[in-house]
């Protein structure tokens, strides 16, 4: 005699829960035991309809417990996929504010070396007024006195301008980091919530 099983078998068989497979080989015992010439053919029906109520209850069980793991599991999936997307966003995130702190030091560079530049070039323009002024003995320069301290002092009042200039460009660059960082960490609680 063949027992035809149908087609792929071995798979749906595999996938079907382990104690689903029990009832299935235990239903397969109880055919066995009706073959049997010593069984009783009323006791077996009674015990068979016993039989199968608890193995309808047992295999509703596993189903059900297989449907919960599934669940699960696809949870979890999804979970580590949210996980791996918030990280992959902050690592942009992250790459972003590196990138914009590496701009914001080359401008600062830039802009320290430009007021350097302009630095030197006042300092060599007045050099060159000192040098014109003592280099030049036709002008009559009797009635006019510049003292060095009033050198000095315009000297340093041009030093402080510039100073002054300096920090409030690198205040406004960091004022403008700020405002960015401000608004990256924004769109990262706003993407995180939007998740849950």
């Amino acid at each position: 005699m063949a027992l035809n099983v149908g087609p792929d078998f071995k798979q749906r068989w595999l996938n079907v829960p382990e104690a689903v497979r029990q009832t299935f080989i235990d239903d397969l015992g109880r055919i066995c035991d009706v073959l049997q010439p010593e069984t009783l053919l009323q006791d077996w029906l009674q015990h068979d309809q016993q039989q199968q109520k608890e193995s309808e209850l047992k295999a509703e069980a596993a189903y059900a417990q297989r449907k919960a793991e599934l669940i699960e599991e696809a949870r979890i999936r999804k979970q580590k996929a949210l996980e791996k997307a918030l990280a992959d966003k902050r690592a942009e995130e992250q790459a972003y504010i590196e990138q914009m702190k590496l701009d914001e030091q080359q401008r600062y560079a830039e802009q320290t070396r430009t007021l350097q530049l302009l630095r030197d070039s006042l300092n060599a323009e007045v050099l060159n007024y000192a040098a014109r002024y003592k280099a030049s003995p036709a002008v009559n320069t009797a009635h006019i006195k510049i003292d060095d301290s009033e050198l000095q002092s315009e000297l340093e009042s041009i030093r402080l301008r510039l100073e002054l200039e300096a920090e409030t460009a690198i205040e406004e660059t960091l004022l403008q980091l700020r405002q960015r960082l401000r608004a990256a960490a924004r769109e990262e609680i706003d993407y995180i919530l939007q998740k849950r």
